[in-house]
């Protein structure tokens, strides 16, 4: 079988580098050719000769502070963990301690310190006294022992923070920082209380949430159950299980001379069969990637109870360890769990904070009197991010949470509105809004009569219908992590007659939509799993249709992780797909759309629509699956209206 050229131009897929992945579509039914981004390379060896120029000239602190570089830090088994040290020169004295910020990542600690608002931050935290300190990940970087993901962080955590409280300079007050995956390892850390764990700001740290009320998607390894393929990307550059190790029984001196010499960062000079790749779960064995925890995570079912080794944050946990949990509204993979999480915490935990700017993942204060994401600009969106953080750390880490503090409980930017919203609780107030699914002729293309209103469908309404071959997917087009694209016109993907297209009237008014977004919708298939993939635009008075959000719900979940069942041929199955939440104000003129089809792709893993175990197959089977719209199914969107 061969599959039909398709432009998967725009999709993003690195957790940390901004930076868009060009494909382009397979030549047979297994591969799809993809390469790592220039602009991402460019970046990693960016970083590496940052590294040899000396952290201080980056941070503008010489003569303000000293450095000692790869200090090995102890773990209970004997592992030495490689830490980067900052110490203030300020009141230099034996006699003297200092509040300490630890990041814990497995990313270069020049790229963590200096990265986006963070230098100015850093460059102030040490003028006011503070110690900095980057720990890389056991098995990361310098770092000895075998990296996996999220496996072990807890007793690391814990004794990277006994070993910062043990040292001469350390007062025994520790903050933590950092975002993705250089935050995802403070949620379950903050879970063991740890005494001089005094607070914590993780950015886009949803990676290390586990299954908590209104969120099961372990770790944001599935969308809706269905697994996101960045994470082969990510796994490729970053988590190898063995890498390179400095030999044992050298000096301090000789390691630092030998950190200056040869870097650690992986940049893979090849392209690679990666996303398109059949058995999906062999990804990263077809391009030659040595052993990554993704060999193994590809073939875990998000409720099985091998989830239960890895270190999450989960219903039932709760901490003492002030947060402050910032996310963005287009941190697409992220931003669901964040505000779950911190609805969760804010129930068991105290001093919990929240705070949500609109740009891309870890991005925060890119923000510009005209923010764009991708082609949406989404207004004034300035924030002093720094400021805010030295505040929090100064109570709760400096001071010891002493004193008043008069900091919002939840602060947010609602797009388009140049507006910032100063508020005690999560989720705001709202009205369910509903629009629901019509057709007066088939929905199929944006040239077909699909249609969005307030009135419930009528009796006799014809369901829509569209052939899903997953050798021919619908290609992702912005959307997903870190593209700088990532809200872009949809008109390549809505001319597809694959894509099922519903759009409102133009507003007459201007309404403002600001908490969580669903979609109640009845499918039915004559596959006995397939996979539902919903996108919400929003469409300018220019015609351009611009993506707010998407979401996915492999059929087999619809009533849940731990309810799994397969449909049955040309049933009726109601499904809920959720995981949106946004805040935005649309204006006068602008209309309301949602995409629905079967596949977005690479983004997400191809369904193969047979009902095995996806990962391990390399046939599919093309499914006719249809949307009802009826009386006795009546699909809508439902948003949060705010009055």
């Amino acid at each position: 079988m061969t599959s039909r050229n398709a432009d998967f131009t725009g999709w993003a897929v690195s957790l940390l580098l901004a930076g868009a992945i060009a494909c382009a579509a397979p030549a047979d039914s297994q591969t799809v050719r993809v390469s790592i981004p220039d602009a991402v390379a460019r970046e990693i060896g960016q970083q590496a000769e940052s590294a040899n120029l000396g952290i201080l000239a980056a941070l503008g602190l010489e003569g303000a502070a000293t450095v000692e570089e790869e200090v090995p830090v102890p773990m209970r088994d004997g592992v030495r963990l490689s830490a980067t040290i900052v110490h203030p020169l300020k009141a230099a004295s034996p006699d003297v301690k200092h509040s300490v910020i630890l990041i814990k990542t497995p990313y270069s600690p020049v790229g963590e310190l200096t990265r986006g608002f963070r230098k100015d931050m850093f460059s102030r935290l040490v003028h006011k006294g503070y110690t900095l300190i980057v720990v890389n990940d056991r098995g990361t970087r310098w770092s000895e022992g075998e990296y996996h993901w999220l496996r072990g962080i807890k007793d690391d955590g814990y004794d990277t923070l006994s070993w910062i409280a043990a040292q001469p300079w350390s007062n025994g007050r520790v903050g933590t920082f950092g975002c993705s995956s250089s935050a995802e390892g403070q949620l379950p850390i903050a879970t063991l209380n740890h005494p001089a764990h005094k607070a914590m700001v993780p950015i886009g740290a949803a990676t290390g949430v586990g299954e908590i009320p209104g969120y099961s998607d372990e770790g944001v390894w599935y969308l809706g159950g269905v697994p996101q393929l960045f994470w082969s990307w990510w796994f490729q550059i970053y988590g190898y299980h063995a890498h390179p190790v400095m030999p044992a029984g050298i000096s301090q001196e000789q390691r630092t001379r030998l950190a200056h010499t040869y870097s650690p960062d992986s940049n893979p000079p090849y392209r690679a069969d990666l996303e398109g790749y059949l058995p999906s779960a062999d990804i990263l064995k077809a391009a030659g990637s040595p052993e990554t925890d993704f060999d193994t995570l590809m073939r875990i079912a998000p409720a099985s109870t091998d989830w239960n080794a890895y270190d999450f944050l989960r219903s039932g946990d709760s901490t003492r360890v002030p947060a402050l949990h910032m996310d963005s509204w287009f941190d697409l993979v992220e931003i669901y769990p964040t505000t779950k999480l911190y609805e969760y915490l804010s129930r068991n935990s105290p001093n919990q904070y929240l705070l949500i700017g609109p740009t891309q993942h870890c991005l925060q204060g890119t923000e510009s009197e005209h923010t764009r994401i991708g082609e949406n600009d989404v207004g004034d969106a300035r924030f002093d991010y720094a400021s805010q953080i030295i505040a929090f750390f100064d109570h709760y880490v400096e001071n010891d949470g002493k004193g008043p503090f008069d900091m919002p409980k939840v602060q947010f930017y609602t797009m388009r509105t140049n507006t910032w919203t100063k508020t005690d609780a999560w989720p705001v107030r709202s009205e369910p809004y509903r629009l629901y699914l019509h057709a007066k002729s088939p929905a199929n293309s944006l040239s077909g009569g699909g249609s969005l209103d307030e009135h419930s469908p009528a009796s006799g309404e014809t369901a829509d219908a569209f052939l899903y071959d997953p050798m021919n997917p619908v290609p992702s087009k912005g959307a997903s992590c870190c593209s700088h694209d990532l809200s872009i016109d949809q008109k390549s993907i809505e001319s597809r007659q694959d894509v099922l297209v519903y759009t409102s009237d133009a507003l007459t008014r201007d309404m403002t939509f600001t908490g969580y977004v669903k979609a109640r919708l009845f499918v039915r298939s004559s596959a006995p799993d397939t996979d539902i993939m919903l996108k919400l635009v929003d469409v300018l008075p220019d015609g351009r249709a611009l993506n707010l959000y998407d979401t996915a719900k492999r059929m087999r979940y619809r009533g849940g992780i731990h309810h799994v069942a397969l449909m049955r041929p040309s049933s009726a199955n109601e499904v809920t797909l959720d995981q949106m939440v946004t805040a935005i104000r649309l204006q006068i003129g602008h209309r309301l759309r949602i995409e629905i089809t079967s596949s977005n792709f690479p983004a997400y893993e191809r369904n193969l629509n047979t009902g095995g175990n996806n990962f391990d197959e390399v046939r599919g089977i093309v499914a006719k699956n249809e949307i009802l719209h009826d009386a006795a199914h009546a699909s809508y969107l439902e948003l949060p209206l705010l009055k």
